[in-house]
């Protein structure tokens, strides 16, 4: 396997894992952000 194509292969498979990790992400920092705005609400009512 010449390096160049190596390359290349680790290039395109942090590509897909971007591509996959990123929506996950989002949907993590949005969960936070809901739950964050739960206790909130909660505490408040106390």
């Amino acid at each position: 396997m010449p390096w160049s194509y190596s390359y290349t292969y680790i290039g395109i498979l942090c590509h897909d894992i971007c591509i996959l990790a990123i929506p996950k992400v989002h949907i993590g920092l949005s969960d936070v952000v809901t739950q964050s705005n739960r206790t909130r609400k909660i505490s408040s009512q106390i």
